[in-house]
């Protein structure tokens, strides 16, 4: 009976080991970095349930690139992926699959030099 009592106590660590952070390129953007730059706005909650991050960057076409190159690293962990360009608006998302839930990520840019980032899950996605 030991035996099997032991068996189940190292599955469950070895379960809550195997599971990680999904480490992705875009979450630079809310690493603190920019929290005072006044062409950015972070919006970040969380729930029991679901984890969400959003970030504006309005008139500042340098952040506006560095989000774009972040955005493109995280492209091949994706599971599915879209770019959506239709009345010289475009929205790109993706799709990535992380402790068994998926993570999503969406990317939309206006004339200005500004986009809006987002990122949303399931909270087990990002432990």
């Amino acid at each position: 009976m030991k035996k099997y009592i032991l068996i189940i106590i190292l599955s469950m660590i070895s379960l809550a080991v195997s599971a990680k952070e999904p480490n992705l390129h875009v979450e630079q953007m809310f690493n603190g970095s920019y929290n005072t730059n006044t062409s950015v706005s972070l919006n970040i909650s969380k729930s029991q349930e679901k984890y969400f991050r959003g970030c504006t960057v309005t008139q500042n076409k340098k952040i506006l690139n560095k989000v774009s190159q972040l955005f493109e690293k995280d492209l091949p962990r994706a599971s599915r992926s879209q770019d959506i360009i239709s009345n010289g608006t475009r929205f790109r998302s993706m799709t990535i699959q992380n402790n068994g839930e998926e993570i999503y990520v969406g990317l939309s840019y206006d004339a200005t030099n500004g986009c809006y980032l987002f990122i949303s899950g399931p909270l087990k996605a990002f432990k």
